[in-house]
């Protein structure tokens, strides 16, 4: 898995975690799980600095 995957991963899970009903694996449509969707499709060439992740250039 690329760092850009697990950095997404990361977010994911963090964002989900702003919602009850998410976290309980409730189904439901919500704007975090919009938002999650979003994350979840951002492609892109990871920037890496000095072997450090720093970000994505978006194509």
């Amino acid at each position: 898995m690329s760092e850009l995957e697990k950095t997404k991963n990361i977010i994911i899970k963090n964002i989900q975690k702003l919602c009850a009903h998410c976290v309980n694996g409730v189904e439901h449509d919500c704007p975090v799980q919009k938002i999650a969707e979003q994350v979840s499709v951002i492609r892109g060439v990871p920037l890496i600095v000095n072997d450090e992740f720093r970000g994505v250039i978006f194509r």
